[in-house]
């Protein structure tokens, strides 16, 4: 599940909490009627009952509503990869959706003993939490929506039930209600808080390799795979970082545009509000977004090449062009009517790196309705030469990811599920590609090409695989 910045987090949190306490709200009525005689209670039972069926709600909505972020029919069956990934990588949303789905499931762990006086014990509440993201995880990739099945998450649920439990636990304990269980309860919980802790730094720790990828896991890892290639490749290779940081690109960017004011943070994100009503968001890795209130510039009539030429004239006029980008691609921008109906809006300009360039990768996106340009987003990334490293043959490379299959896959099989039995690899390309690196590196990678075999299917495809030795 993606969740964004935090502020977005508590807006939705808070709209999921109404609708649940109005859709939760007849089905409890519904099994009122059907146990009141056989299970009477008071008005505080009654209203305790009623706020777990909307917290269950609410963690259905959370869960099971599409979001059209996840790719349906994905599977992680590797224990804390993504948990892994997000330490490597330091992604803001990925360490937000370590946090938040431990957070979710706290309640459950609160709820459970309050509600249900007979689980009185640890291991009932972990096992009744671990059960529900069981049946969570499952019902994502059987309901359609673009879910996938995610062993992190139960992982993470789980721990955030035991948690919630021992909470309950502790403030139990305080208002002294059966002290001693009490205390027995609160240390397994300490105890199971910690296992994952520790197996999370070891996978890190393994798969890491010296936190300089931030590779992800798929089952397109074929079980058995050799490199074949005979040509003389590169021993070494530069390694590239990062050129600007966040507070560097926002000043430079400001005096490019001339906006005045002071930048704030908003969470993680540098903000530059300017008296005329123009905006600038500095993103956390460097992407920036440039918010015009007022276009004031040209409609988005003429050909495709001729908007794409203004767009581009737009950029360079305000110093926002890189020489080196790609030929535009243009296209309809979608908007959405009072009815919720679809409908073209104005033209979207992407402007985009060449392929497999160190210093310089991604692009930029301009926006256009019937006033003008209102909106330029870049995602261009700039990088300086580091440091000249050594790098692993792509045979070693090859049987290092083996080890782990955490890489990434691309094979021509008709469905992204497939788990090819074989790969015979016959070339190495040493790319950049910035998409597969962390920590605002650009780092050499083997693309490694040939034949998958597939239960007697056969089809051309690659893996990438880091390519520094170490």
């Amino acid at each position: 599940m993606y969740f964004g910045d935090m502020g977005g987090n508590l807006d939705i949190m808070l709209q999921t909490g109404l609708w649940g306490l109005l859709l939760a709200a007849p089905s409890y009525a519904l099994i009122w009627l059907l146990t009141r005689k056989r299970f009477p209670a008071r008005a505080g039972a009654h209203a305790l009952r009623y706020l777990f069926l909307v917290y269950l709600v609410c963690v259905g909505m959370l869960t099971l509503v599409p979001s059209g972020f996840d790719m349906q029919g994905g599977v992680n069956l590797v224990p804390f990869s993504g948990i892994a990934d997000a330490l490597l990588t330091t992604s803001e949303v990925a360490l937000q959706l370590i946090f938040l789905n431990i957070l979710m499931f706290v309640p459950m762990g609160v709820f459970l003993p309050w509600v249900f006086p007979k689980v009185d014990r640890l291991y009932k509440a972990v096992l009744i939490s671990f059960g529900a993201t069981l049946i969570i995880e499952v019902l994502q990739v059987v309901l359609p929506g673009g879910r996938a099945f995610d062993i992190d998450d139960i992982i993470l649920n789980t721990l955030g039930g035991a948690i919630g439990y021992s909470l309950f636990a502790l403030i139990s304990l305080f208002a002294k209600k059966k002290a001693y269980p009490l205390r027995e309860k609160i240390a397994w919980a300490a105890v199971l808080a910690v296992i994952p802790v520790v197996l999370a730094c070891a996978a890190a720790a393994e798969n890491g390799r010296e936190f300089k990828y931030g590779f992800s896991y798929t089952l397109m890892t074929p079980e058995e795979a050799e490199f074949v290639g005979r040509e003389e490749y590169p021993r070494t290779a530069m390694t590239y970082l990062r050129a600007a940081s966040q507070e560097d690109r926002m000043t430079e960017l400001a005096g490019k545009l001339a906006l005045g004011g002071q930048p704030r943070k908003d969470g993680a994100h540098l903000v530059l509000a300017a008296a005329g009503g123009e905006s600038l968001t500095v993103f956390p890795d460097g992407d920036w977004m440039l918010h015009l209130r007022n276009p004031g510039g040209f409609p988005p009539r003429g050909t495709d090449g001729e908007i794409a030429a203004q767009a581009e004239a737009f950029l360079r006029e305000r110093g926002l062009w890189t020489d080196g980008l790609s030929g535009a691609e243009v296209q309809d921008s979608l908007g959405v009517n009072t009815d919720g109906s679809e409908r073209v809006s104005g033209k979207h300009v992407s402007f985009r790196a060449p392929e497999n360039n160190p210093a310089f990768s991604g692009g930029i996106d301009v926006m256009l309705d019937s006033d003008g340009i209102y909106e330029v987003y870049s995602g261009l990334y700039q990088y300086a030469p580091y440091r000249e490293a050594e790098l692993a043959p792509p045979d070693e490379a090859l049987a290092e990811i083996l080890k782990t299959h955490r890489c990434y896959v691309a094979v021509e099989f008709d469905t992204v599920t497939t788990h090819p039995q074989k790969a015979v690899l016959n070339s190495a390309e040493l790319v950049y590609d910035w998409g597969m690196s962390a920590a605002g590196q650009n780092l050499p990678v083997w693309k490694l090409s040939g034949t998958f075999y597939d239960h007697g299917r056969q089809a051309r495809g690659y893996i990438m695989a880091p390519a520094i030795r170490g």
